[in-house]
């Protein structure tokens, strides 16, 4: 009876233990879960452990600027390092958060007139030198080099970048004195792009701001790289954000993406919603749009 007794004891031990490994496997796999839905761009909530590294401070009037870097996924063989710059103002405490992407080719540096406005109003900012930009360097390929790569059953660059912005937001939501449940998006051109794919793939995030942006109007048609272009659609992805509030600030006589496109895009989009635009601007954002942005934000974190 005893020894019966024991052999129990051990039998349900030994699955116990099994059970325990079972699920870290599964946590650890889902880490790295790299993935399509459809056409659909997809990762876990679940990124992993979020380490970043503060490398300098400096002050600027009532502000407090934190120069950070963190590590994101390796592209191919390449580790990559994120650099991002943390503006903070240091009377302000539990303060909603605005992961900020600037457009293509821009740094954190020339965003930073952006982020300062942005803190003044009462907000924490991140803003990062995306693939290939800044202090973070390294590989960014254009769209037939990088639908190669996606060919071959890996990363291509244009997914790696929104899984950047999205470590951006697991970065910010661990910030001290950041609303970690009160964290948003914004972008221009490019950044709008993808910040408008990673808040359909993260509903945590409380909406996004979307400036000077629109979606490239991919086609669904039967063509070996279709998928690869849906996948890096915002078009394909604003329909998703929902409820989650979506904002578009667009100029009437952008230089670069029309107000045509913008509009398209921004109809594909589900309530809430709201479309702003401006005759003053060219391309990206102005302070003809202060306003507008100062009530969006209100709008999406409530204060």
């Amino acid at each position: 009876m005893m020894k019966t007794k024991k052999k129990l004891i051990i039998f349900l031990g030994v699955i116990i233990i099994l059970i325990i490994l079972l699920a870290y496997f599964l946590n650890y796999r889902s880490k790295d879960s790299y993935q399509f839905k459809g056409n659909t761009l997809y990762y876990s909530e679940n990124r992993g452990k979020t380490d970043y590294e503060i490398l300098s401070k400096s002050l600027n009037d009532s502000l407090e600027i934190y120069k950070i870097r963190f590590k994101s996924k390796n592209f191919l063989d390449n580790p990559t390092i994120i650099y991002g710059l943390l503006f903070f103002s240091k009377d302000k405490k539990n303060v909603p958060g605005l992961v900020l992407l600037p457009g293509g080719g821009g740094t954190k540096e020339q965003e930073s007139p952006l982020a300062i406005k942005i803190v003044k109003m009462g907000y924490a900012v991140l803003t990062i030198d995306q693939r290939g930009i800044g202090e973070t360097g390294g590989v960014y390929l254009n769209f037939e080099q990088d639908y190669q790569v996606f060919s071959q059953g890996k990363e291509p660059i244009q997914h790696l970048s929104v899984y950047d912005a999205l470590k951006a937001y697991d970065v910010l939501r661990t910030i001290k004195n950041v609303d970690r449940s009160n964290v948003g998006i914004a972008g221009e051109s490019m950044g709008g792009r993808y910040a408008i794919i990673t808040a359909a793939i993260d509903k945590r995030l409380k909406g996004v701001i979307v400036i000077s942006s629109s979606g490239f109007h991919v086609k669904n048609e039967n063509l070996p790289y279709t998928p690869y272009l849906l996948s890096i659609d915002p078009d394909h992805y604003i329909g998703k954000i929902s409820p989650n509030q979506i904002f578009m600030l667009h100029s009437s006589n952008d230089s670069v993406i029309s107000l045509h496109d913008a509009q398209f895009t921004f109809d594909l989009a589900k309530e809430p919603k709201k479309f702003y635009v401006t005759d003053g601007c060219t391309h990206g954002y102005c302070d003809l749009m202060y306003d507008e942005l100062k009530q969006d934000l209100k709008s999406m974190f409530g204060k």
